[in-house]
């Protein structure tokens, strides 16, 4: 049986279906269709290099080809019809825009091309949830075997994770629609089965331990905040920027080598650095910070396009460290804890007290939020077919204007098997300056650099 027959279609747009745990803590951000959570600016944006001839009617016809498959990309969170729920609606194209990138002749000049071509997707990118479906594609042509391509999801549908299957499920479909061997596709589960599947999970025995775990865990705990540049106004809409950075590589050798040394994974290392960055900026023992998990706690769902992604409170007490490598068994030692109990934020913030969440209404303060990218290596230099596939990943350009975040301010980082920690933080320049950013960036480098140094040493309170 061929991946084109392969293809299920369902959903008629009338349906009615329960909203996952996260789609229902996305409706909490809900301000219109204009801004926040619902409004066209909340986006995943991925590009990448592709290496081949190409034939536009087959690659069009490919990503109609990947909307069909997931259902997810065609679903619809209804919040103006009694209790919110979600609609699949049938498949329909998706939109495919091309543009003349001919003028960069050398190699160089075409990979700060790709960049700047991702950049302008991420600051003009619009994708109104009226439209389904919820997947944009733009492909920059060099000549005839050389190009870039951006895909554009609403994060109401995806996640970074969702971006990179989906550019691998269209890599194959290309491939067929040139009659050009190709991989199998993998079996796959629909997003709506993994709402049904999660309403299950929460009624069980695990769910209720977990559930008294974050009672427990949470009891009198709030997010730290970061002043910001100057009283937020909570009313008026976020202009969001973002700020990108390169740590060297031997500041990632050296995380590396202290995360394999205590147990640890790059991740906790970095997330140990900032728990301690934020002890020193606020003066806070006490460290309520949230971490982005892939949200994917049950393998089945590997496969699935959708919001997955979970927004995960760590607490850490830091009063008793001495050392560095103090911080990084309280924070490992916590994020496992964290980790083992992991229901959805809905779920968590449910079992905690008011007083959680208030700081996200603080006009003072700004609550800043850290991941580590999780995705599938699923394409990475890669020949699907006829054509290779490169992920743009060193991406280093800034800009004052950008897709939004429902609130506060986002760390990211981005670990290059190569050798390369590349970062972000997206912020609203209402709250601060890019240079306040700058700043913070900078001030994280040479702390992280100084206690990978000596992480035996004792800190400086």
């Amino acid at each position: 049986m061929t991946n084109e027959q392969q293809l299920p279609v369902a959903g008629d747009g009338t349906e009615r279906r329960h909203l996952s745990a996260n789609q229902a803590f996305m409706c909490a951000f809900d301000r219109g269709n204009d801004l926040g959570a619902f409004g066209p600016r909340h986006l995943i944006t991925a590009g990448w290099r592709l290496k081949g001839q190409l034939d536009l009617a087959s690659l069009q016809s490919a990503l109609d080809d990947v909307a069909t498959r997931h259902e997810g990309l065609r679903t619809l969170i209804v919040r103006d019809d009694g209790e919110p729920h979600a609609r699949v609606f049938p498949p329909s194209p998706v939109p495919l825009t091309v543009s003349d990138l001919s003028s960069a002749m050398d190699e160089a000049d075409r990979e700060l091309r790709a960049n700047e071509f991702l950049n302008e997707a991420d600051t003009s990118g619009r994708c109104d949830l009226r439209q389904m479906p919820l997947l944009r594609a733009r492909l920059g042509r060099f000549d005839d075997g050389d190009a870039v391509l951006v895909l554009i999801t609403h994060h109401t549908v995806a996640d970074p994770w969702s971006v990179h299957l989906i550019l691998r499920d269209l890599a194959i479909y290309y491939a067929n629609r040139r009659g050009v061997p190709a991989p199998e596709l993998p079996a796959m589960r629909q997003y709506g089965e993994h709402a049904a599947w999660q309403q299950e999970q929460l009624t069980g025995e695990s769910a209720t331990v977990a559930r008294k775990y974050w009672q427990g865990k949470l009891a009198g705990g709030k997010f730290v905040t970061l002043p910001p540049d100057r009283v937020r106004r909570l009313e008026v809409p976020p202009v969001y920027g973002v700020y990108r950075f390169l740590f060297d590589q031997q500041l990632y050798r050296a995380t590396r080598a202290l995360a394999k040394s205590t147990r640890s994974s790059p991740y906790m290392v970095l997330y140990a650095c900032f728990n301690l960055f934020l002890h020193r900026r606020t003066g806070v023992d006490d460290i309520v910070a949230p971490t982005l998990t892939s949200g994917r706690t049950e393998p089945d769902f590997n496969e699935s396009v959708g919001p997955f992604f979970n927004f995960m409170p760590v607490r850490t007490n830091l009063s008793d460290c001495v050392t560095f490598l103090d911080v990084v068994n309280k924070t490992r030692a916590t994020l496992l804890e964290a980790i083992s109990y992991e229901l959805p934020f809905r779920e968590i913030a449910g079992q905690a007290e008011p007083e959680l969440m208030q700081p996200f209404m603080d006009p003072n303060g700004v609550v800043s939020a850290f991941e580590v990218n999780h995705y599938p290596q699923t394409l990475e230099d890669k020949l699907i077919g006829d054509v290779s596939y490169t992920g743009l990943r060193l991406r280093l350009m800034s800009s004052t204007d950008t897709s939004e975040i429902p609130d506060g301010n986002l760390w990211d980082f981005d670990l290059d098997p190569a050798g390369e920690m590349v970062g972000l933080v997206k912020y609203n320049g209402l709250d601060f300056d890019e240079s306040s950013i700058v700043a913070m960036v900078d001030e994280y480098r040479e702390l992280l650099r100084a206690s990978l140094a000596s992480p035996g040493s004792a800190l400086r309170r």
